[in-house]
């Protein structure tokens, strides 16, 4: 089957057009896409939220298919945050939903002149409608109403109230097989953009598609989706993750030997009640309340997604993960579980990214606005001002690096103007290298490198190859929790579509796809001075066992990743 429908939306217009993919685009999906149409579609000096920006939702090329975890999604845009080329990945149900209708991607433009709109996308056709019932609605509401009875065929996409504020913090709510608004397109401010366009939500009812998109070489595709399975079951990494979600990460990340476990806006590394956020801690609550974990779509099997009820045995959220516990937990000094779960909750239902909003929050609490610790407050910030748009709810919705400009914060965790990740480049100094070297700012999945020990010249190829991979991974549609290497992803492409690819020639695609974003930055303005960390992470050493340790791997290795 052919996934080569193009669904263009016209927000200015109300035009809907469906047209065929032009062939240079047959090789590309998800992130290798929707990259490549912003640079040859966008003019890199707009401003993100004007009319003139244009936002892209493309499936993998493996979407549809067996291959577990396949289903993800990319959201490119120019980011209201960085000012740059950017790609929200998100899991749930809505990648498999568009490539069984045969849609390669969707293009929204222009914004809409006479209210809030909704996009339906079924078999009968694609229809722009109005969505003024919508407006002010929350994202557990939505997905009750968009999705409800019809979950077994119905995704859907939509903004809460940060989206429709235009917040620069603002994510893209996708449902979950769960049907609940649990897996976000977050980082960069996708429900920004969507929210400038006018568009509240996207529904997708694939009654009609085909149940599997097959392979062209369908025994030999079908060979390689059994091999890869048990590839992902039998790997001790999985059963781990299968057990503790991303939270099992917690009390490695803590230990005095690692610190990369954010406390108190960065200061630190560590916090000293870790242990009661940690996931075994989670583990052991799940077993008394009815928790479990679950998959984020459809067909995956490693199933990471921690299911946490509260002391009654009610659903709080289903996706409590590392980088959540951090920002909203040991950054702030909040805990327990309970405490985060809350929060993370909110987060889903009003339509914010927990890394940025975790760092924005941890800026206005250096700032005096809030004591550190302070869960009601932190609350309040998040139900009261972002839901409800008042000035200080904008200021800490617009970002860390807003927050941190409108109080005179100095020490800011950004890089790119997109807030910091959990994992701490002073002391994991690979991830510092990809944080400053990644056309997408301070982001961790655009190339893990936790090595420890080893010398910078390693640790820059470490992070090109990485970033490279992962460039495969997001194009292909899989998650990075399957550990996917590049040779497993040609060996997947060249039996769906019925022609080789070898490893090298992945890997030259990922190398052209990322010059592509590099490229998008450069019209925009970006010069090798956007590929640092901020100075404090230089001047302020964390204490290891071995000595203190800052970032310090010089600019000009930094500048040899792309070189």
């Amino acid at each position: 089957m052919a996934i080569d429908r193009i669904i263009r939306v016209d927000m200015t217009t109300g035009d809907v057009t469906d047209e065929p993919a032009p062939e240079a685009y047959a090789r590309l999906g998800g992130r290798a896409l929707t990259s490549r149409m912003l640079l040859e579609e966008t003019d890199a000096r707009i401003h993100p939220l004007s009319e003139a920006a244009k936002l892209f939702i493309a499936p993998g090329l493996l979407a549809g298919t067996a291959v577990t975890t396949s289903g993800r999604t990319s959201f490119g845009f120019k980011s209201p945050l960085t000012g740059g080329t950017k790609e929200a990945n998100v899991g749930g149900q809505l990648g498999h939903r568009l490539a069984r209708l045969g849609i390669k991607a969707i293009v929204v433009s222009g914004a809409s002149p006479d209210g809030w709109k909704r996009l339906d996308i079924d078999g009968k056709g694609v229809r722009l409608s109005s969505a003024d019932d919508l407006v002010g609605r929350s994202n557990y509401d939505l997905h009750r109403e968009l999705v409800g009875e019809a979950l077994r065929t119905r995704a859907a996409a939509t903004i809460g109230p940060a989206g429709e504020q235009r917040m620069s913090s603002a994510s893209v709510a996708v449902t979950d097989p769960e049907g609940r608004p649990t897996r976000h397109a977050a980082r960069g401010g996708p429900g920004a953009v969507m929210g400038a366009k006018g568009l509240k939500a996207i529904v997708v009812d694939d009654a009609e598609g085909v149940r599997t998109v097959p392979g062209e070489n369908a025994k030999e595709f079908k060979g390689e989706v059994v091999k890869f399975s048990k590839m992902v079951l039998d790997d001790p990494r999985v059963h781990n993750t299968s057990r503790y979600g991303t939270a099992g990460v917690i009390k490695f990340v803590n230990r005095e030997n690692v610190l990369s476990m954010p406390t108190r806006n960065h200061r630190k590394g560590s916090w000293e009640e870790a242990h009661s956020i940690s996931g075994q801690v989670i583990e052991e609550l799940g077993k008394e309340r009815g928790g479990k974990m679950l998959p984020c779509m459809a067909g995956c099997i490693i199933k990471c997604a921690i299911l946490y009820n509260d002391e009654h045995g009610e659903h709080v959220t289903t996706a409590l993960e590392f980088e959540t516990i951090a920002l909203l937990g040991s950054n702030l000094e909040i805990g327990p579980p309970d405490a985060v779960a809350e929060l993370d909750r909110l987060c889903d239902d009003i339509g914010l990214d927990t890394i940025e909003v975790g760092n924005a929050i941890g800026v206005a609490m250096e700032a005096g606005v809030l004591e550190w610790g302070d869960w009601e407050g932190t609350k309040r910030l998040l139900d009261v001002d972002i839901r409800g748009g008042t000035a200080l709810g904008r200021i800490i919705g617009g970002g860390t690096a807003h927050v941190a400009a409108t109080y005179g914060i100095d020490r800011v965790p950004v890089v790119k103007g997109q807030g910091l990740p959990a994992w701490e480049p002073r002391t994991l100094k690979g991830m510092g290298i990809t944080y400053c070297s990644s056309p997408q700012g301070a982001d961790h999945t655009a190339g893990m490198v936790t090595a420890r020990g080893a010398t910078p010249d390693t640790l820059v190829k470490q992070s090109r190859q990485e970033q490279l991979t992962m460039m495969a991974v997001d194009s292909v549609g899989v998650c990075q929790f399957t550990n996917a290497l590049p040779g497993d992803m040609a060996a997947f492409i060249s039996e769906r579509f019925g022609e080789p690819v070898s490893e090298d020639e992945l890997l030259e695609a990922s190398r052209a796809a990322i010059e592509t974003e590099r490229e998008f930055n450069r019209r925009a303005g970006f010069d090798r001075e956007d590929d640092r960390l901020p100075q404090w992470l230089r001047d302020e050493a964390l204490p290891l066992p071995d000595g203190p340790s800052a970032f310090d791997i010089e600019d000009a290795l930094i500048d040899e990743v792309w070189a």
